[in-house]
């Protein structure tokens, strides 16, 4: 099963997109497989990967694939399963050619407008069926678009917020880094952290005693170990 490793920090400009890219390339290059994910509605690490020219151009053919259209059979209750992504190859721009093992799952502006529906899912969904099939939905489109690309690591760009969207990635991750800056609001966002993760790892903690998110279409991760953040 791939790895996931979350990139964030509720603080901008700390280069979450760009370690996230630098990483992604450098695993790519020792032979291991790996899906980068753009979970940040900025799209920047989008933007990135497909350059100036083709970012338009890839959001105006509604056959390309990005993280927000691959969610729309769980949050829209289309009568179908969550697919895998076609991820996006990435681009040796020096060499020319794809980067062997390393791809894309672009994101997109609309990501944002779930944050409410999965937060009200994440608050709920022990005792509300109608939203039993959100909280899992991110780690089941993960898990099936690893295992049809044979991926060893997805590396997952979160934007700079506490929204629903990033408890979920975050607290269903193997391992997060946490990228950040030498100055004073940087520092201030680490210590609101202190309070925010060990919040966000409670719930994630309870939720796995939840029946109806055991039974959902899309199972919320109970096999993930059990958080402890409150030394942060």
């Amino acid at each position: 099963m791939a790895k996931r490793i979350a990139l964030f920090n509720h603080k901008g400009g700390v280069s979450k997109t760009t370690t996230t890219f630098n990483l992604g390339w450098m695993l790519a290059l020792k032979g291991k497989r790996v899906i980068m994910v753009d979970a940040d509605p900025q799209c920047n690490l989008t933007g990135l990967v497909l350059g100036e020219e083709e970012f338009e151009d890839f959001y105006e053919n509604p056959d390309n694939h990005n993280l927000k259209k691959s969610l729309i059979p769980a949050f829209e209750a289309q009568p179908k399963l969550i697919e895998p992504v076609n991820c996006q190859p990435v681009k040796d721009r020096v060499n020319g050619g794809d980067i062997e093992g390393l791809f894309l799952i672009p994101g997109h502006l609309d990501l944002s407008g779930y944050e409410v529906m999965l937060g009200m899912a994440q608050e709920l969904s022990g005792s509300l069926q109608a939203l039993m099939n959100l909280p899992g939905s991110f780690s089941y489109l993960f898990e099936k678009t690893a295992k049809k690309y044979n991926a060893d690591y997805i590396l997952i760009d979160m934007s700079p917020s506490l929204n629903s969207v990033n408890q979920n990635l975050l607290m269903t991750s193997d391992y997060f880094f946490l990228p950040t800056a030498p100055d004073y609001f940087s520092v201030m966002a680490l210590k609101s952290l202190t309070t925010i993760l060990p919040r966000w790892a409670d719930w994630t903690n309870r939720a796995k005693n939840f029946p109806v998110l055991r039974e959902a279409t899309y199972p919320f991760p109970f096999e993930a170990k059990v958080f402890s953040l409150k030394k942060l």
